[in-house]
């Protein structure tokens, strides 16, 4: 006995055979298709993601060089700070100056004096010393007390012109400063070189700074009297 088919449960063969072809070929299609459009966003949002500008929205864009222009930073510049020429000595302080050809006190029982000048070329032997047509100055003290006198802090400058412009100090020829200390009743000299100008002779400051708690002794005048 032959069952009959269940209506509407299976095609008949003829139904089948009956099936359009696009039907069995139309799935296939659509995937494709979805591949090809899913290749085509991707390949957008590479290229979008390369074009995109990197730089954050609503900040400043970078500086670009100009052609040729330098990239180094330019080196640090301080202010520049003048410095003073050194001064040989103390400063002349404003006393009444003495005669350089007398004898002045520098405290009781000790006394100063210029007792010789001679032109002499000055050689410089010295860090900063230059030669140069100079004087050779004597200055002699004499220690009349009964006891020691010390020199240890005792200073002789030179000055010239109307300025008083310092006059460099050289060791050569001949100069010998004056000792630490002068015995009791004796005599010493100290013999000083100091470079000064031919033509500013006539006008000449010898400063003897015996220490920070005395007046200095100031001498002033033609130099060339002594000569």
């Amino acid at each position: 006995m032959t069952m009959s088919k269940h209506p509407g449960t299976e095609l008949e063969p003829e139904a089948v055979a009956a099936t359009p072809s696009w039907l069995g070929t139309r799935p296939r299609r659509m995937i494709a298709g979805g591949i090809v459009i899913a290749l085509l966003v991707v390949l957008g949002v590479v290229l979008f993601g390369q074009l995109a500008p990197t730089s954050t929205p609503g900040a400043a864009p970078a500086a670009t060089p100009s052609a040729g222009a330098s990239t180094e930073l330019p080196a640090a510049t301080g202010t520049a700070t003048e410095t003073a020429a050194p001064v040989d000595g103390p400063a002349v302080p404003d006393v009444t100056p003495v005669p350089l050809e007398e004898p002045a006190d520098v405290t009781p029982g000790l006394v100063a004096k210029v007792t010789k000048v001679e032109e002499v070329d000055g050689t410089a032997r010295g860090p900063g010393e230059v030669a140069g047509p100079s004087l050779r100055v004597t200055v002699t003290m004499t220690n009349s007390t009964s006891s020691v006198v010390s020199l240890r802090t005792t200073v002789i400058s030179c000055y010239f012109g109307a300025d008083r412009t310092p006059a460099p100090e050289l060791r050569e020829p001949g100069g010998s400063p004056l000792p630490a200390s002068l015995a009791a009743n004796s005599v010493i000299d100290g013999v000083y070189i100091f470079t000064v100008p031919a033509d500013q002779r006539g006008n000449v400051t010898l400063l003897v700074d015996y220490s920070v708690d005395v007046q200095p002794v100031v001498f002033q005048g033609d130099i060339a009297d002594l000569l």
